[in-house]
């Protein structure tokens, strides 16, 4: 499983994520929640690396491999992927380049690019943002699109989506979520990000954690998501 222990985060000196524990098994689809504010995204952000952030205590185990002081690209190549809740634009550099670098299957290319254009297809959108630059002038949603194609084929065992449903439409919104859905049934442990309960009610969830100032402090089922969609995190 990936498993956190003790984790403690801080921002440009500020502690932001303080002594959070969790774990995903595969197969398992965990929602995290939280007021704006509560340390999901850097929770996140840590996890993978991303230098801004200090890891201050704590662990992070891969299938009972400690990864703690990994780099993200050797982190990546462990099995954990992360789809950015702001994901940056590259000229230059499409995505079926960045696929075609990144490649770990033993198909040929003429079939991953079959493959990549059914998934675009799938997703309802142009064949022609597979080879512009990578998200350079995309709307919100064809970038959280992109970041789902990425993770439907880089992701090995453990795959975070940090607000993959912000700036989606209702039908792009179900798209994603039978992508989300069917990457479970792959066996993938998958931890989703979100706020919204228009995507939690669509995808087949195991457990809900909530964070808040930095914490975790409730763990329930997918009642508890409806008891916050209801009455907010006040309760």
């Amino acid at each position: 499983m990936l498993r956190v222990t003790k984790f403690k985060v801080s921002y440009q000196k500020q502690p932001i994520v303080r002594g959070v524990s969790l774990k995903v098994s595969p197969g398992e689809l965990v929602i995290l929640m939280g007021p704006n504010g509560s340390g999901k995204s850097t929770f996140a952000n840590a996890l993978l690396g991303h230098p801004s952030y200090s890891i201050e205590q704590g662990k992070i185990f891969l299938d009972e491999e400690e990864i703690t002081n990994l780099s993200p690209d050797q982190k990546v190549a462990k099995g954990l992927f992360l789809a950015w809740q702001n994901p940056l634009a590259i000229p230059g550099i499409s995505l079926n380049k960045l696929l075609r670098e990144l490649k770990t299957s033993n198909t040929s290319l003429a079939e991953d690019l079959l493959v990549l254009r059914k998934e675009a297809k799938d997703f309802a959108f142009s064949e022609s943002l597979l080879i512009r630059s990578l998200n350079d002038g995309f709307s919100g949603g064809e970038k959280k699109k992109i970041e789902m194609l990425q993770a439907i084929h880089l992701a090995k065992k453990y795959l975070l989506l940090d607000e993959i449903d912000t700036g989606l439409d209702v039908d792009a919104l179900k798209q994603i979520a039978r992508a989300i859905n069917k990457l479970k049934a792959k066996g993938l442990g998958i931890l989703v990000i979100t706020h919204y309960h228009r995507l939690i009610r669509l995808l087949k969830l195991d457990r809900v954690i909530v964070m808040k100032q930095g914490k975790v402090i409730e763990e329930g089922t997918r009642k508890l998501a409806e008891r916050i969609e209801e009455n907010g995190y006040d309760i």
